[in-house]
């Protein structure tokens, strides 16, 4: 038998410590040394001080994510900024930050180490951990609730959305799910002869309105605290749910589609934001949100072809589907009936 190639073996090993680098990466994006760096490089002691640190061990962190490109050390032991660390700052715009601190947090990195018993089972393993499912865990705990809002503001692209979505004949737009309210404010802004609905649970409220009250469109938006699967407003021409899918099992997915269309005007639209699986082995996070969802909120990532399974099942077609630079998709319904 062939001995491995020693290159392939290495980069399986590289990728089973991967936990290792996420979690230097997590550390160095929560003591804020690229927003340290973006001063200018500074020595060890200096950062030590400055993020309450000692100095040994966080010189070792950082030469570990020097060696990757993340900052780059010379002479020794002084530090700067590499493009490459350019994102982690957290006052640019594009700043990836939030998303950094989130994904390798305790509410997702815990559940990560349980993936065996979700492949087994087919069960979250969030539940399990923390004693609640995933959004009530965010209820009563707001710090992490605040980590988990900021990360899904910073990666949701909103003007992209804006860009290669035409609401402007919308003459009321309801988002499903709507988080801390920033999508409909985006909507709203670009929209402006359009009223809209965030609809979301109770406790994103008063967050969902001070948003809303600082982009200026609170006067047009109504914010209802209430139940995605009885509480969906009739009359509205699009129906917007970004990311809210992915948490669902097909069947609620289905229930919640199937509200949508029951809902919506005679013209009406169904609007979905979320990655999508590519075809094929070609690579894309889509694939390892999928076993996020599977381990955390026991949702799943859909291809095209299981989304237009579930559309079929809610009289829906999919009528476009355009891929953002962001690597979402916007998926945009229509019922069958008003199919030409």
């Amino acid at each position: 038998m062939l001995a491995p190639d020693p290159v392939s073996a290495n980069a399986l090993i590289e990728m089973a410590r991967g936990y290792q680098l996420s979690q230097a990466l997590y550390v160095a994006a929560v003591l804020g040394v690229a927003d340290q760096l973006a001063q200018g490089p500074q020595d060890c002691e200096t950062l030590a001080r400055v993020t309450g640190t000692d100095k040994a061990p966080l010189y070792r962190l950082l030469r570990t994510l020097a060696s990757r490109g993340i900052f780059t050390e010379a002479p020794p032991g002084r530090f700067a900024l590499t493009d490459a660390a350019m994102p982690m700052r957290s006052d640019i715009p594009g700043s990836v930050h939030a998303q950094l601190v989130m994904w390798a947090h305790p509410m997702q990195w815990l559940p990560w180490g349980s993936l065996m018993d979700s492949v087994r089972s087919g069960q979250p393993a969030f539940p399990e951990i923390f004693g609640a499912d995933f959004y009530e865990y965010l209820i009563s705990h707001p710090h992490d609730a605040a980590t988990f809002h900021a990360a899904m503001a910073a990666h949701q692209s909103h003007n992209q959305i804006v860009a290669a979505c035409d609401l402007s004949s919308a003459r009321l737009i309801v988002d499903i799910g709507g988080g801390n309210g920033r999508l409909i404010a985006t909507l709203l802004r670009a929209n402006p002869g359009a009223q809209g609905i965030l609809l979301d649970r109770p406790n994103m409220i008063p967050t969902a309105a001070e948003v809303l009250r600082q982009a200026g469109v609170l006067d047009r938006c109504q914010v209802i605290g209430g139940d995605f699967y009885s509480d969906i407003p009739a009359g509205a021409d699009a129906y917007v749910f970004s990311n809210v899918l992915m948490d669902q099992q097909d069947l609620d997915a289905l229930t919640l589609l199937r509200a949508s269309k029951s809902a919506m005007s005679a013209n009406g639209r169904v609007i979905i934001i979320e990655r999508v699986i590519p075809a094929g082995n070609t690579t894309s996070l889509a694939q390892l949100s999928d076993l996020m969802a599977l381990v955390v909120t026991g949702g799943r990532i859909r291809s095209e072809s299981e989304f237009d399974q579930l559309f079929d099942s809610a009289s829906l077609r999919r009528k476009s589907s355009i891929l953002l630079s962001s690597g979402y998709t916007i998926l945009e319904l229509h019922s069958v009936e008003a199919q030409p």
